[in-house]
């Protein structure tokens, strides 16, 4: 665990090895700063040509750190191949799941259910957990039946959780989370955490954190939370030196890396975007999961890729790990990354 006087940076400690866990040989012989500039280079080419289909794209995905884009036609495969990529033929557009994810969120008030967009599989993948009351499982299961082969239901065992609690990085007298990201409004510093955190309201404070008060908190709906800044400005970096200096969204397949107070670094893979999860204390829209390990007390610890920073975190199981992404986070309150 890092010095507590390292707190105001986002506490962060990452693994070279786990992030290059399950790539391909060349690409697990580079630096993650390096491994992250290929993801990042590959994300935008795959988006812009993504884009340029119109209709006829599935989407884009990361596979071993390489970027397919979906189609749905013989002419925009052709097309993405023109352009160098590699392209896969698929049965569903973007904008057809996209519906379907958006057509499911108006099934309300089913705790312990989830549904977002896993381009790899062409689908949106609904998750049930055994935490649900048979009545929600048998709603959120028939709602899902309407679409066809474009949803894919998951029963999962355990519990969905925000995880607040049991954390050393920053705290009041009710509960203790993770610091996300150094920001600035109107030149003025700020801290980033999440929502479900600073919804507890009081005084924060942790390593060299000293009455920070809530500016801003909204959860459920989003899952952001703003802290001022009492003790001045700070650079914008993880702990290990490695600067945050932009903001993206995240991408299905894409290798991140995450911080917490609780389990300090780690990374994983991005396996959902767009995604509704469905707390005991309400949704979360457009949450990202990932296969990072987490747990409580990492509550508004950041999610990154090299020098790009991508979420929060809310909570999860044992098994996915969901962040709110930091690109709505500067969006919803008029931020920059410090």
């Amino acid at each position: 665990m890092t010095p507590r006087k390292t707190a105001l940076r986002t506490i962060a400690v990452l693994s070279a090895a786990a992030l290059t866990s399950g790539v391909c040989a060349s690409a697990a012989t580079a630096s993650p700063l390096a491994f992250a500039e290929l993801q990042a280079r590959a994300i935008t080419a795959a988006t812009q040509v993504a884009d340029a289909l119109g209709a006829a794209s599935g989407g884009v995905y990361l596979e071993n750190g390489k970027a397919v884009v979906n189609v749905v036609d013989d002419a925009a495969m052709r097309q993405v191949q023109a352009a160098g990529l590699t392209a896969k033929k698929v049965k569903h557009t973007f904008a057809a799941l996209t519906s379907v994810k958006n057509q499911l969120d108006s099934v309300k008030n089913v705790p312990q259910t989830a549904w977002g967009i896993d381009t790899k599989t062409n689908q949106v993948v609904v998750k049930v957990y055994d935490a649900a009351s048979k009545e929600t499982a048998g709603r959120v299961t028939a709602a899902a039946a309407r679409y066809g082969d474009s949803v894919r239901v998951e029963h999962r065992t355990g519990k969905l959780e925000l995880y607040l609690a049991d954390g050393d990085a920053i705290q009041n007298s009710q509960g203790r989370c993770s610091l996300g990201f150094n920001v600035t409004r109107g030149g003025s510093p700020f801290l980033l955490t999440a929502g479900h955190c600073t919804n507890l309201g009081g005084t924060w404070s942790g390593g060299d954190v000293s009455g920070a008060q809530v500016v801003e908190s909204d959860c459920p709906g989003a899952d952001s939370g703003l802290l001022t800044r009492p003790n001045g400005t700070g650079p914008g970096e993880i702990n290990t030196g490695q600067p945050i200096t932009g903001a993206a969204a995240p991408t299905v397949g894409e290798q991140m890396q995450k911080q917490g107070s609780t389990t300090g670094g780690g990374s994983g893979e991005v396996t959902s975007v767009d995604e509704s999860v469905n707390f005991d204390v309400g949704v979360l829209n457009h949450e990202f999961g990932t296969t990072a390990h987490t747990d409580h007390g990492d509550s508004g610890g950041p999610a990154y890729d090299g020098s790009t920073g991508l979420g929060t975190l809310s909570g999860g199981d044992t098994v996915t790990s969901y962040f709110y992404p930091l690109t709505l986070e500067l969006q919803a309150y008029g931020l920059e990354l410090a």
